[in-house]
C-alpha cells in the first residue's frame, strides 16, 4: 500500500514536469517497440512520455485512488478495461477504423472502451543453463527440488499468486468459492518458503545489483524474450505446463478526462495499423491480435509455440475473468499474510 502511494506521488510529479505536448501513456515496461515510438514521433511530431507499472493490481490500486490520473492513454487487462469502461474512466472507442484489422474475439475480450493490443499466456520462466528440465505440471512448480530453495520468482496478484497453487490442486485460479480459496493458504504458505520475491521479474532483475539469484519465476508469454534482451544472452525460456492453460489479454484505453483525446485516438490507430502492429510484435515478441498484421508477419514468428500454443492445447483455455468484491478482498487478505510472513523472513 505505501508503496503504490509513493508511485502515485511520483506519477503526478512527473506528469507535472512531463512536456504538456506528449502523450502520456501508462503501460507495462519493454512492451513497445523503440522503432515504432520514434516512428510515431517523426510522422506526427508528437512525442510519447511512458510511465510503466508491474502488476495489474498495482495499477488498478492506482484507478480506485482516483480515475482522473495524468495519462492520456493506459495499457491494462481485459476484466479491467470492462469494469473501468462502465465507471466511465475511458471513451467509447468501439468505431475506431482499425479495430476491425483484429480478431474479433479480442476485440470482444476487450469490449467497447478498450482495444487489444497483446495477448498470452501465464507460464514459467526458467533458466536452461541450470534446469535440467522445466515443470511439466503445475504441482511439480509448487513442489520443487531443495536446488531451487529461495531462487523462485512469483507475482503479487489477486489471481496469478493463487494460480499455481490452485491448478497443483485441481482447482480453477479464479475460484468463486471462498473454501477453496481458504483450503490453498496452507500450499501457497509452504510453496513461499522457496520463493525469493512476489515482485514481478523484470522489475526485479532491473533492481537488483547481483540480478543472477532467480533461476525460476511465474510469469507471462514473451518475458522470456524480454529476460534475454536485458542479461544478452539467451538462456532464458518459457513453459507452460500440463492441462488448462489460462490467458491474458492486454487492452488499451483512451482517458475520459484526456486534454489529448484525439491524438490519442489517431496513436491507438496508428498502433493498429497492420505494418506498425507487425512491427511491434516482431520487436517486443509478444502475440498480436491484429489478424491483417499476421499476414506480414515471418514464419519464426508465427512459428513460435510459446507465443502462438498448438492447436490442441487452444483448445483448453480460460481467458482472465470477473471476480466479486468480496472474491477479491478475500483473495487479498490470503496475499498478505503470505508477504507478511514472506517479507519476516526476508
Amino acid at each position: 500500500m505505501r508503496a503504490s502511494f509513493l508511485l502515485l506521488f511520483t506519477l503526478l510529479s512527473l506528469s507535472a514536469r512531463a512536456d504538456d505536448d506528449s502523450l502520456k501513456v501508462y503501460m507495462w515496461e519493454d512492451t513497445l517497440s523503440v522503432q515504432v515510438q520514434t516512428d510515431w514521433q517523426q510522422q506526427t511530431g508528437i512525442p510519447l512520455t511512458l510511465s510503466h507499472f508491474d502488476n495489474d493490481d498495482e495499477r488498478s490500486l492506482l484507478m480506485m485512488k482516483s480515475l482522473q490520473l495524468p495519462f492520456d492513454v493506459v495499457v491494462l487487462d481485459n476484466v479491467s478495461a470492462q469494469i473501468y469502461g462502465r465507471l466511465g474512466a475511458f471513451e467509447d472507442i468501439s468505431t475506431l477504423n482499425n479495430r476491425s484489422n483484429n480478431d474479433k474475439k479480442w476485440n470482444k475480450a476487450c469490449g467497447r472502451y478498450a482495444v487489444p493490443y497483446f495477448w498470452g499466456t501465464v507460464g514459467i520462466v526458467y533458466r536452461t543453463d541450470m534446469s535440467s528440465r522445466p515443470p511439466e505440471t503445475w504441482q511439480e512448480f509448487i513442489s520443487p527440488s531443495p536446488l531451487l530453495a529461495g531462487k523462485i520468482g512469483m507475482l503479487n496478484d489477486s489471481v496469478e499468486s493463487f494460480l499455481p497453487v490452485l491448478y497443483g490442486l485441481g482447482l480453477s485460479p479464479v475460484t468463486k468459492d471462498p473454501l477453496e480459496l481458504q483450503s490453498a493458504y496452507p500450499t501457497m504458505l509452504k510453496f513461499s518458503e522457496n520463493v525469493l520475491t512476489y515482485e514481478y521479474i523484470l522489475s526485479h532483475i532491473r533492481s537488483q545489483e547481483k540480478p543472477n539469484q532467480l533461476q525460476m519465476a511465474l510469469a507471462y508469454s514473451g518475458d522470456q524474450y524480454s529476460l534475454n534482451r536485458f542479461f544478452n544472452q539467451d538462456t532464458w525460456d518459457y513453459v507452460v505446463p500440463d492441462g488448462e492453460m489460462f490467458l491474458w489479454v492486454d487492452c488499451l484505453a483512451v482517458t475520459s478526462h484526456s486534454a489529448n483525446k484525439q491524438q490519442a485516438i489517431a496513436f491507438l490507430e496508428y498502433l493498429m495499423s497492420p505494418k506498425v502492429a507487425a512491427t511491434n510484435a516482431m520487436d517486443i515478441k509478444a502475440a498480436t491480435p491484429n489478424l491483417s498484421a499476421l499476414k506480414l508477419l515471418p514464419d519464426w514468428y508465427l512459428n513460435d509455440a510459446s507465443l502462438f500454443p498448438p492447436a490442441e492445447r487452444m483448445k483448453n483455455v480460460r481467458i482472465d475473468s470477473e471476480l466479486s468484491p468480496e472474491n477479491i478482498s478475500l483473495r487479498a487478505k490470503i496475499i498478505n499474510q503470505i508477504l507478511k510472513r514472506h517479507e519476516a523472513k526476508h
